[in-house]
């Protein structure tokens, strides 16, 4: 601690150029923090469906082929299924194309025993149930619409030439989703029958033991191998990662990118680094010259240039996590991504991140100066 106030001094001895570098760091690892909150986020929805005993059936040609309804009864005769339901993505908005959310119609009897992690209040759901055009939301479209139980709401179809009009019935609770819409499937089937057939985009399915999931989405699939419409049988989350992998390998882009920006900032700090010790070499001298080592003279240097990394990392970090406190990330994406934030696990890779930066832009500035003589810091004048 005998040593904090002469780090302080040295730290802000150009304050320019230190508020600069700060600035800089600080921008660079507000952007880091972003693109690994964003993976995080990506990871969470992959991993929506881990520990579910669910099972998606779909087209074995592509999702976006439907299925005939006449396969959920044969599906449903699998030993080892408790429930199924259908499930269909409308791919509809609200008043405005930028108003995008994940809506679908779903199997409304089946809706709470094979979808059990989606709560609703049983007044609520048995609301739901009741009313054919009854809808049920979540959380997030609630308070981003002002919508609450009771509103009547008109969605714009796309995929289909239909306009659902729909009463606001129950709002869910669910531990990642809490943007989604669901209305009835008959509703959906009744208004679209003569374009659609008697057609739907999934089944899901229920199973009594998760162990039991390869065995069973073997004998679906099999069931139905030389059929005119055969299935393809996913896992929950398999199905959640085949879905984000339709986006591309944006995991992959996004780690390349962080990585990239890392680096650039270690090449600026080592710059601005090595500057603040050649402008010292003189005083380096002198402290030698009174009796500071070698070995004290480098802790020093490193404790001052891990200090500014640590600074700039720890702005840019807790600045993003300010930032999308108070910005709704969930209706600026609509609904891409949810319960966006910066994480406790994201904050301490930053900021270890940042110690490291530190570290390595300063080793070798501090290396040398540590290294040089007496007699040569004194010859120099800067």
């Amino acid at each position: 601690m005998k040593f904090a106030k002469l780090i302080r001094r040295n730290l802000f001895r150009n304050k320019l150029r230190s508020l600069l570098t700060l600035v800089l760091m600080a921008a660079i690892f507000f952007f880091v923090a972003t693109l690994l909150s964003i993976l995080e986020n990506f990871e969470a929805a992959s991993n929506a469906g881990e520990g579910q005993n669910r099972l998606s059936v779909q087209s074995a040609i592509s999702l976006a082929n439907p299925l005939p309804l006449s396969h959920e009864a044969k599906i449903a005769t699998v030993p080892g299924i408790v429930d199924i339901a259908k499930l269909q993505w409308l791919g509809a908005y609200y008043k405005e194309p930028k108003n995008f959310f994940a809506n679908f119609a779903v199997d409304h009897e089946k809706m709470q025993t094979v979808w059990d992690d989606y709560t609703v209040p049983k007044d609520q759901m048995d609301a739901f149930k009741a009313d054919r055009r009854g809808a049920i939301v979540g959380p997030e479209l609630v308070k981003r619409y002002g919508w609450k139980i009771g509103d009547r709401v008109v969605l714009i179809g796309t995929i289909f030439p239909w306009n659902p009009e729909v009463t606001i019935r129950g709002i869910y609770k669910h531990k990642i989703d809490s943007s989604s819409f669901f209305l009835h499937f008959d509703y959906f089937h009744e208004a679209t029958v003569d374009m659609t057939g008697s057609m739907v985009g999934t089944f899901w399915v229920r199973v009594k033991d998760p162990k039991d999931m390869a065995a069973i989405s073997q004998k679906i699939d099999d069931m139905f191998k030389n059929s005119d419409y055969p299935t393809e049988t996913f896992t929950e989350k398999e199905f959640q990662h085949q879905f984000m992998a339709m986006i591309g390998n944006i995991k992959l882009l996004f780690s390349v990118v962080a990585l990239c920006s890392i680096f650039m900032v270690i090449l600026l700090a080592a710059l601005t680094m090595s500057m603040a010790a050649r402008e010292r070499v003189t005083e380096i001298a002198v402290l030698k010259a009174i009796g500071f080592t070698s070995g004290t003279i480098l802790a020093l240097m490193l404790v001052e240039f891990v200090t500014l990394g640590f600074l700039g990392g720890a702005l840019g970090t807790f600045g993003a996590k300010l930032i999308y406190k108070l910005v709704n990330m969930t209706e600026i994406t609509q609904g891409f991504l949810v319960n966006f934030g910066v994480n406790a696990k994201t904050a301490i890779t930053c900021l270890a991140g940042a110690v490291i930066v530190g570290f390595l832009a300063g080793g070798l500035p501090a290396l040398r100066s540590a290294r040089l003589s007496v007699v040569d810091g004194l010859r120099k004048v800067w």
